[in-house]
């Protein structure tokens, strides 16, 4: 007999809306036992321990969710402070020479997620016409078989003055992809044929890739889309309203980032 099982069995049935044993009433531990087995097994039991389980599990997501934001917040004050300084050379650049804002886009043209962000930059550039600038770097994911070789397709088109309308119509056409497809799309643009697949052949396609993909890494890019708005990192293909926060920060006064 004794007087802790009374008191934690009291505490548990108020806790779930029963009616308790008085502080001092004694149960041994078999009916302490019995009695939570007989609560548990009840249908008012199950629904309530039920609702409580939930509302616990509600809580402790919300308060996941609150830390996972303020650490968010943090690391973007942090960049802010401290942006990342990318090198853009031998990169297309979309954008006025002087904007004020550049985003590195590195990107893959055969995930579909990219084909989100690169909507997403056309909007942008619409958006802020005189004040962005977008720089493109290659990152072909190793388990799309198709983003290097149209990776190596743009950069054959950007030799003859056409990557950006090239790599549009890549990722509008994403379900097209491949060697014919190609060769199609830089006849479409009056492109020199024999120079383009020469181009898209050579090492320097290959090595110019290469460069692009270890900026990435090196910067912590691991999937795609990855972007940087005046050094400060987007992961992810997040929609406009997010990089507007960003710039509109940096138009309002913080420092423009070095390339």
């Amino acid at each position: 007999m004794i007087k802790i099982k009374s008191l934690s069995l009291a505490l548990l049935l108020c806790g779930i809306g029963l009616a308790a044993p008085t502080a001092q009433a004694e149960i041994s531990d078999q009916d302490f036992s019995n009695a939570i087995d007989k609560y548990l097994k009840s249908d008012s039991g199950m629904e309530k321990i039920g609702t409580s389980m939930e509302r616990y599990f509600q809580k402790r997501q919300q308060e996941a969710m609150k830390k996972q934001e303020d650490q968010q917040k943090s690391e973007l004050e942090d960049q802010f402070k401290n942006p990342v300084k990318i090198d853009i050379s031998g990169s297309p650049v979309k954008g006025p020479a002087d904007a004020k804002v550049t985003i590195v886009e590195f990107s893959d043209f055969q995930c579909p997620y990219c084909r989100r962000g690169y909507e997403t930059m056309e909007e942008l550039a619409k958006a802020y016409p005189k004040d962005v600038k977008i720089v493109f770097k290659h990152f072909p994911l190793p388990f799309h078989n198709e983003a290097e070789p149209a990776s190596k397709a743009a950069w054959a088109a950007q030799q003859q003055g056409k990557f950006w309308e090239y790599h549009e119509e890549l990722f509008k056409n994403q379900d097209k992809l491949g060697a014919e497809y190609y060769v199609e799309l830089a006849k479409s643009f009056k492109l020199d044929v024999d120079k383009f697949k020469k181009d898209m052949a050579s090492e320097a396609a290959a090595k110019q890739i290469k460069v692009d993909t270890e900026i990435g890494q090196k910067n912590g890019i691991q999937g795609t889309p990855g972007f940087f708005v005046n050094g400060v990192a987007v992961k992810g293909a997040y929609p406009a309203e997010h990089f507007k926060g960003i710039i509109d920060r940096w138009l309002k006064g913080a420092p423009a980032a070095k390339s």
